[in-house]
């Protein structure tokens, strides 16, 4: 037998003929007790996973994993970024006439997981879409997102400038980005750099998923309507495209009874990022607002120090998105406020939300199981213990003026919400079994045929003890025994001497040595009732469970409500225990671009340093009239098209904050801590602070820390240009800009002029601004600018050492003290004492602020003049003119020429 035709077995047929038909997965194939990879596949899941690569047939690698576990290794797989077809047996061995039958029975990739053993209870797993539609060079393209949580229903799109989509899908956090597929088969390379900075993993599509006529199709057939108009869409809207490739590679991963549709999915939204104050990936990373950039972990984050007080995982993942998508609508701010204000101020009524919110399971993730069928016993169970709990939260709710609206809604879903419940809570027992493979879900008493099978399987015995009584009562033979054995089943025994008594109705079924066996009609049915009572039992559990989902299904929208009622309960929760806990105080919004902050803590360090951490005050205001010069006029965000001349009036209304002092004294924290404080504000939750008025913000900007970008061929200092020159071009007075020690990555000739030049540029702007800074030359900026304000970190020195107070206080320092703190970190010794020696040789000499700053001429940039002289210099000034005679000067010059 050839090599070839050892591999063309009958199901090695069946496995190539469902690899073909799922290209780009992993196909685990269902033999026996193992689910077997061959090929490539196989070597993928031993460098993956660690399995054994073996071989059955010479030249075919494989490797398997147990059945029984393989929901580990699917999770090791798709972490990994993997698609993974899983393909079962769906007929028993036994019965089978040949090959077993086997079909594909779910596709699972990153951005399509449904089973709770796969996902992260806190996090979403949003599945998205990418359409650009322009070329690479154009600096007015758009570009079309879409994206999808297929484990809760929600479903988004928009179409925005192409150079906001990296932004914008760094909020979205999608675990698999779909594009439209090359001829080549590898992604543009804008998509390969999304998903680099993304670190998620690409997915290609079939150009026609993508096109507008089918997007539109398939989008009318999974909401069965004929116009798209009622979602403010129409058939040649950009945002349709990528949303359509999103349900084309939704209706091919998932199984449904419905084969048009999801029945769970949200109508699609579309997202308007003017609804929403805008935090760029940067500044989502630099602030660590979801997680910290030296761990990556959710702890030490911004979102670690409210996601412990959440009590449900709905509400963790719409904190997130909360965090990520603040608001700036000063009424729908004002709304949450209001009901955070209410749990601060009411204990007994936060206990009562809280002891409602403890005891609600995941309702969104339930109803993404139940949609495409992979719904457990323990989810039907859960749905209806959550349905149940409409009842008392709608009490907590009552009579709380902040809440009328909340509580009206609640009242509305009472009615369905309770048939519901009764109906599950009724049928199920309360502790149900992980799956239905043995029965168990369905309590006695609900259903009077199971309620049969279980008394066949359960009271077989009494039966049968009674039947035997009565044989004896009918034939007056007290011999008679009524047994079972696994070979021959059920059977009446007389012995050898009463063998002839048995009545004609009796057939004989075994004969033994000592005795006759027989068997009758009514004793045959019973044995066939009871043999396969176990296995009617489990059937008819799975038609009532069906019809159980079903039911549920029907409820989807009320659920759908509730689950959403719930997170945002939730949310406000935890902003409430927080700020109860830590003593936050309720931020004032205004519409002036303004930021007032008393006594103002960084939410993280606040409740790890507790008291400990120093507090600090803020104030950033712009004058009434206080504009710079060629600013009138010109659109906010525009480029300047032509240089900017600059208001030189003094004033006490600042714009522009420049803090100095030395590393590890506060600097960056005091201007983390007030972008985060107002990002907080936005969201609806109170502020670390004693006060706060914070005037409303369109967007957050930050440069902060340093990295590169090696792979897109951009240095360090190459990066913090390119995010300098963004927050440039498009921050407004309603901004809120935070700056960190911009232009250290070049000469210091070169940075400190960029820093010089930055700095009156965002002062023109009018741009409320924290600029910390080691260039101590930028204080000058105050004596000459309006609105820009020195604020310094204040220390004390002691005995050649320091002591950081990390109080910020008015005015500017002219030390860095860096070399203490080298010190502190340990640098030897001798490094840190030539460094001073060093320190006193390059010292600058500077003109101490405010002196003479009435004879100080308004030259803009005064600090060139004051920079290291040159040893020349020193000759010159030691040359005694009235000593020398013209020839003596004369060649004295031309040394001092030659030198140079």
């Amino acid at each position: 037998m050839t090599q070839k035709a050892k591999q063309d077995t009958p199901a090695m047929r069946q496995y190539h003929r469902f690899k073909e038909q799922h290209p780009g997965c992993l196909l685990l194939f269902r033999m026996g007790d193992f689910y077997e990879l061959f090929f490539d596949d196989a070597v993928t899941a031993h460098q993956t996973l660690g399995v054994t690569l073996t071989q059955r047939t010479e030249g075919v690698p494989m490797a398997g994993v147990p059945y029984h576990a393989v929901e580990t290794y699917l999770r090791r797989l798709i972490a990994a970024g993997h698609r993974v077809a899983v393909c079962d047996q769906v007929e028993d061995a036994k019965q089978a006439k040949g090959v077993v039958k086997r079909d594909v029975t779910r596709v699972i990739t990153p951005g399509t997981l449904t089973d709770e053993t796969l996902l992260d209870a806190a996090a979403e797993n949003p599945l998205a879409a990418v359409a650009f539609h322009s070329n690479d060079n154009d600096p007015e393209g758009i570009a079309s997102l879409a994206w999808c949580e297929l484990s809760t229903g929600r479903f988004a799109l928009t179409t925005l400038p192409a150079s906001r989509v990296a932004d914008e899908l760094a909020r979205i956090t999608p675990s698999e980005l779909l594009y439209c597929d090359t001829a080549t088969g590898d992604a543009p390379p804008r998509v390969q750099t999304l998903a680099d900075r993304l670190g998620c993993p690409l997915t290609g599509r079939p150009p026609y998923t993508f096109r507008p006529a089918e997007s539109a199709q398939i989008l009318k057939q999974q909401y069965r309507v004929k116009t798209l108009q009622g979602f403010g869409l129409s058939d040649t809207d950009p945002a349709i495209q990528p949303a359509g490739a999103v349900l084309h590679y939704l209706r091919e991963t998932q199984r449904t009874d419905d084969a048009d549709r999801l029945a769970h999915l949200h109508p699609p939204r579309r997202f308007d990022p003017a609804q929403h104050l805008i935090i760029d990936a940067t500044s989502l990373a630099s602030l660590e607002v979801l997680q910290t950039l030296r761990t990556g972990q959710t702890q030490g984050s911004l979102l670690g120090v409210f996601l412990p007080r959440c009590h449900t995982a709905m509400g963790k993942r719409q904190l997130k998105h909360w965090l990520c998508y603040p608001l700036i609508d000063p009424r729908k701010i004002d709304q949450r406020q209001q009901v955070v204000e209410s749990l601060v101020n009411d204990s007994r009524f936060a206990d009562d939300l809280a002891a409602v919110l403890n005891r609600l399971h995941d309702v969104p993730r339930i109803l993404g199981r139940l949609a495409v069928r992979r719904a457990t016993p323990r989810d039907l169970v859960a749905l209806g213990q959550s349905a149940a709990l409409i009842q008392p939260l709608h009490h907590a709710l009552a009579d709380r003026p902040a809440l009328t609206e909340t509580a009206k809604q609640a009242a509305e879903l009472i009615d369905p919400l309770c048939d519901l419940a009764d109906t599950l809570n009724t049928a199920c027992v309360d502790s149900p079994p992980a799956h239905l493979r043995e029965g168990g879900l369905i309590a006695d008493g609900h259903d009077k045929q199971l309620d049969h099978f279980r008394s066949l399987q359960n009271d077989a015995h009494t039966w049968l003890a009674d039947y035997q009584k009565r044989l004896i009562d009918e034939c007056g033979l007290n011999s008679i025994k009524v047994g079972f054995n696994k070979v021959f089943g059920y059977y009446i025994e007389l012995s050898a001497a009463n063998k002839d008594k048995a009545p004609e109705s009796w057939h004989r079924k075994q004969t033994l040595k000592n005795a006759e066996r027989f068997i009758t009609d009514e004793l045959k049915q019973f044995e066939g009732e009871v043999l396969s009572a176990e296995s009617r039992a489990v059937a008819r559990e799975q038609h009532l469970f069906d019809q159980l989902q079903d039911l549920a299904r029907k409820q989807t929208d009320p659920l759908r409500a509730f689950a959403e009622l719930t997170a945002d309960l939730d949310v406000l929760s935890a902003f409430a225990a927080v700020a109860s806990r830590h003593r936050y105080v309720r931020p004032t919004l205004v519409d002036e671009p303004v930021l007032h902050l008393t006594q103002a803590r960084h939410p993280v360090l606040d409740q790890t340093l507790a008291e400990s951490f120093v507090p600090n005050d803020l104030s950033l205001v712009r004058a009434e009239g206080q504009r710079g010069k060629g600013e009138e006029g010109k659109d906010k965000g525009a480029v300047d098209s032509e240089p900017t001349t600059y208001d030189l009036k003094p004033t006490t209304s600042p714009t522009l904050a420049l803090i100095t002092g030395p590393n590890m004294a506060g600097k960056s924290t005091y201007i983390r801590q007030t972008a985060l404080l107002t990002l907080l504000a936005h969201t609806g939750a109170f502020v670390p602070a004693d006060a706060a008025t914070i005037g409303l913000t369109d967007r957050i900007f930050t440069r902060v820390g340093s990295a590169d970008e090696l792979h897109a061929g951009q240095s360090t200092f190459m990066v913090e240009m390119t995010e300098t020159a963004n927050l440039c071009h498009h921050a407004t007075e309603r901004s809120l800009v935070i700056l960190d020690e911009i232009g250290r990555g070049t000469s210091t000739l070169d940075g400190l002029s960029l820093a010089w030049a930055i700095a009156e540029h965002l002062a023109a702007r009018q741009t409320r601004t924290l600029f910390a800074t080691h260039y101590h030359e930028l204080t000058q900026l105050a004596d000459t600018h309006a609105n820009i304000a020195n604020l310094h970190v204040t220390v004390r020195e002691w005995k050649d050492d320091i002591v950081f107070l990390h109080q910020i206080a008015p005015g500017a320092t002219d030390r860095s003290y860096g070399i203490h703190v080298a010190k502190i970190a340990g640098l030897p010794p001798s490094i840190t004492s030539r460094a001073n020696d060093l320190l006193q040789q390059l010292a600058v000499n500077h003109q101490t602020p405010g002196k003479a700053a009435t004879q100080r001429s308004p030259d803009p940039m005064p600090l060139f003049t004051e920079m290291l002289e040159h040893p020349i210099v020193e000759q010159l000034r030691r040359l005694d003119l009235n000593q020398l005679t013209p020839m003596q000067a004369f060649d004295a010059i031309r040394q001092l020429q030659q030198e140079l």
